[in-house]
């Protein structure tokens, strides 16, 4: 039977709109209002410490260190925020972590508020806010799959992936606009008084956790994880375009508070608009491109292509000295960047069998959040060194050409998914 193209336009439609069915479940509705109302204010505190720590300092490698210190805990605590996670009640982590993050923004808003901070403040509550967000994501995720209960997990996922770049869109301009008219500490107070909305709406919601016995020390499973992905090609490809997209386009963005000044002339609204667009960018390629990009079976291609997409814009991006093209350049950048990682995240899932599925993803996490404090240090560095485009320049130059060299390897074309695995259930992937 044939399909008319109306048809299938709206079955994309409708494709598109699934995004957004775990909304009739009561409990996912009530987190997703405390989340929207929190992630604004993350993302307004994020964009005023930026600003704040460039203001301090008008280096960029101190823009760096700062990305190091809040990365870090990832990488520290990786092999027991999964265990801990699902030792102990996941509502009581987020609690308890979403206390401290509002603890560490007030203490920043007050500081800034009574012009007593100073560089080394910033670098500490960095790195304790790092650590109670690496425990807080971890239980986050396992959180809503268990208020979403099955056959929602991965819906409710998506959504609230959704609401992460909707408010990258909003919050940054907001901050940008406060800190250009009287300040950056309100950025800071308001993100402190989100959390508390956030505890509210965590408090009422009740859910069932399932405890699993746990098989090893998270060490163990972090070393069953590096085995696995060792015997597995495909997982070994996925992860190296993941690494890239880590170390070469996330490392951009921290750059873009020395961007908005030095090249664009501009202050912290600039800044603001930026970073929006880069998140305009990543909602609408998640939203609407990401349904499309996952019909096609040559999965590695899919994620090569948004990988090189993502790094000839940022090269673009590196020769402007106008907002708005800075803007489009972000914009462009983000549809394929914000699908790299998801694409990959997705795709190491369905290559795994279920047993080992926690482990792996964790490992996959590990190694990309590691990466991440080492190239933002060395990146701010360099750009101190050589300037602020070239730095660019040479990231997206690497995001553009080291894909294209794996995707000429001809053996990697002959690569299967199904090679070496011993489940024969996932063999509509393909290099």
């Amino acid at each position: 039977m044939k399909i008319k193209p109306g048809g299938r336009f709206f079955m994309k439609l409708q494709t598109i709109g699934e995004n957004f069915s775990p909304l009739r479940i009561r409990n996912i509705r009530v987190y997703m209002i405390g989340q929207t109302v929190n992630l604004l204010g993350d993302w307004m505190q994020q964009t005023a410490q930026a600003w704040v720590v460039w203001e301090l300092t008008h280096k960029a490698t101190a823009l760096g260190i700062v990305t190091f210190l809040s990365q870090i805990p990832f990488f520290i605590f990786g092999p027991w925020v999964g265990i801990f996670s699902d030792k102990f009640d996941r509502r009581k982590i987020l609690l308890f972590t979403q206390f401290l993050t509002m603890l560490f923004a007030f203490i920043l808003a007050f500081l800034i508020q009574t012009d007593r901070l100073v560089l080394v403040h910033v670098y500490v509550l960095a790195f304790l806010l790092g650590t109670a967000t690496a425990f807080n994501v971890t239980a986050e995720q396992a959180f809503i799959g268990d208020i979403a209960g099955p056959g929602n997990i991965t819906k409710a996922i998506a959504l609230n992936n959704i609401i992460n770049q909707l408010t990258r869109l909003i919050g940054p301009a907001i901050a940008g606009w406060l800190i250009a008219t009287i300040g950056a500490a309100p950025a800071f107070w308001y993100n402190g008084i989100s959390v508390i909305i956030s505890v509210i709406c965590i408090w009422i919601i009740r859910s069932k956790q399932e405890t699993k016995r746990q098989e090893g020390s998270g060490l163990r499973q972090f070393r069953e994880g590096l085995i696995f992905f060792r015997k597995q090609k495909m997982l070994r490809l996925i992860i190296l375009f993941a690494a890239i997209q880590t170390f070469f386009g996330m490392s951009i963005l921290q750059l873009l508070p020395a961007y908005s000044t030095i090249v664009l002339k501009g202050n912290a609204n600039t800044l603001g608009q930026l970073i929006g667009s880069a998140g305009a960018g990543a909602l609408v390629g998640i939203v609407i491109v990401l349904p499309f990009v996952k019909q096609i079976k040559k999965s590695c291609i899919a994620i090569g292509g948004a990988l090189i997409w993502a790094g000839a814009w940022y090269i673009v991006f590196s020769f402007s000295t106008s907002l708005p093209l800075s803007m489009v350049c972000q914009f462009m950048a983000s549809l394929g960047a914000a699908n790299v990682l998801t694409l990959s995240i997705g795709l190491a899932q369905e290559l795994t069998p279920a047993h080992m599925r926690a482990r792996i993803i964790s490992t996959f996490m590990m190694i990309i959040f590691g990466l991440q404090p080492v190239a933002s240090y060395l990146v701010g560095r360099t750009a101190d060194n050589i300037g602020i485009n070239k730095m660019m320049l040479i990231n997206g130059s690497c995001m553009v050409l080291l894909p294209l060299l794996l995707l000429t390897i001809p053996s990697l074309y002959k690569l299967k998914s199904t090679e070496q695995l011993p489940f024969p259930v996932f063999r509509n992937h393909t290099v």
